[in-house]
């Protein structure tokens, strides 16, 4: 069978620690339909980025509740072919207009042709496939009939796509038993028998886990980035790439630090081997902020202790995105008590209560004036924190998400 990932799965997640946010036993009744179900998730990294977050939780929990689930990502021989599936990306975001060469082409199907090659011999030992956004989507253009139902599960703002990247793509999305987007308006045109499934973090992985770092630990990490620990920080956390917003988070620090003097800026995050334009975008983050004082640009590389600790030392928490799938590093942010601001796009929205914890703003000087509002505020942002924690844990955790991903499951075996 198709599992190499067990080293990134975080084998202590267990039913019974969920208790507390969620009638665990709802889910053990769900559970009982899919005994004998067995489902592989294939997506293209093992750490690094939302989706591999979120399979690393959902996966182990799905087998402790008895459905044997699997988790594999393909290893391909040397090329660039993630320069092109990143592109692939930009396109469906509508981020890039133009076309894949020919040559672009022939990489990703032969890629596709050789990925697939390994997945036949184990297929027929699974009752679904769910292949994560469009790296390995392919695949199913070289798959005979099958015996497994497969889903395409999209995580990115696929509402504009490119016209030549949707043309591409629809033969195999066509091929597909069912299609899952987060959101409605993301939904490619013609994409079969399309569900919506929001994803999930999880208070118990230590990246979320408010007990798993020490005041010391938190103080010693900002020390170490920089910072003062007893000044307000800005923060926002993601991959460095232009649709992330950070180019606009420093515009807001820029205003702010006329009136608050003390004030800092930490952007961050980690890369992942599917993503080879990170580097070259956060050295445009550091060129832009070169010579601003109390400015820190740098890359966390999946530490997930160091990132809880930036998060929890964090004044305000931003996610100013011009293109999203969902952005999970705000219900991150939230669980951990923090207030949030965030753009009015893709999945952002779905995980801030306007004014209660935190602020959807249009442009960057709502967010200056949100920020000012809740920098002068402290018994604000205190009480905003504690409201969002509440409203992540009742609505984006790992038992909720597995719970969807059974419903989705029993429609399409229905049908």
């Amino acid at each position: 069978m198709l599992n190499n990932t067990e080293k990134y799965q975080n084998h202590n997640i267990r039913l019974g620690l969920y208790g507390e946010y969620f009638d665990i036993e709802s889910l053990k009744k769900k559970a009982e339909l899919f005994q004998n179900t067995r489902i592989l998730h294939i997506n293209s990294v093992k750490r690094g980025g939302g989706v591999a977050a979120i399979l690393s939780h959902i996966v182990p929990l799905f087998n402790d509740i008895g459905i044997l689930n699997h988790w594999w990502v393909p290893q391909i021989p040397e090329s660039n072919f993630f320069q092109i599936t990143k592109r692939q990306h930009n396109m469906l975001q509508g981020i890039d207009d133009g076309i894949l060469s020919d040559t672009e082409q022939s990489i990703y199907w032969e890629t596709q042709k050789h990925v697939a090659g390994m997945v036949k011999k184990h297929i027929g030992e699974y009752d679904f496939v769910v292949i994560h956004d469009t790296q390995y989507l392919g695949i199913v253009k070289f798959l005979e009939k099958r015996k497994p139902k497969i889903l395409y599960r999209c995580h990115i703002d696929t509402s504009a796509p490119n016209p030549f990247i949707y043309n591409f793509f629809m033969p195999v999305l066509r091929s597909c038993d069912a299609t899952i987007y987060h959101l409605p308006e993301f939904v490619l045109k013609g994409s079969p028998d399309p569900f919506f499934l929001l994803p999930s973090v999880d208070p118990f992985d230590p990246k979320n886990n408010i007990s798993a770092v020490s005041r010391g630990f938190i103080r010693e990490t900002i020390k170490n980035l920089g910072l003062d620990p007893s000044r307000a920080i800005l923060l926002q956390v993601g991959r460095f790439d232009p649709a992330k917003g950070f180019e606009d988070v420093c515009d807001v620090f820029r205003q702010l630090k006329l009136e608050f003097s003390d004030l800092q800026l930490l952007l961050t995050g980690s890369g992942a081997a599917d993503d080879p334009e990170f580097y070259t975008y956060i050295e445009v983050i550091k060129n832009k902020v070169r010579g601003i004082n109390d400015v820190v640009v740098k890359e966390l590389p999946f530490d997930v202790l160091k990132l809880n600790a930036v998060q929890q030392a964090a004044t305000i928490v931003y996610a100013l995105s011009k293109k999203e799938g969902f952005g999970l590093v705000v219900s991150e942010a939230s669980i951990k008590k923090k207030p949030v601001i965030v753009t009015d796009v893709g999945g952002l929205p779905e995980q801030v209560l306007q004014g209660k914890t935190g602020f959807i703003v249009k442009n960057v000087d709502e967010a200056v004036e949100k920020s000012r509002f809740l920098l002068s505020n402290r018994q604000v942002r205190e009480a905003m924190g504690e409201r969002g924690r509440k409203y992540i844990l009742s609505r984006f955790i790992t038992p909720v998400h597995v719970e969807n991903y059974l419903k989705i499951f029993y429609h399409v075996m229905e049908r």
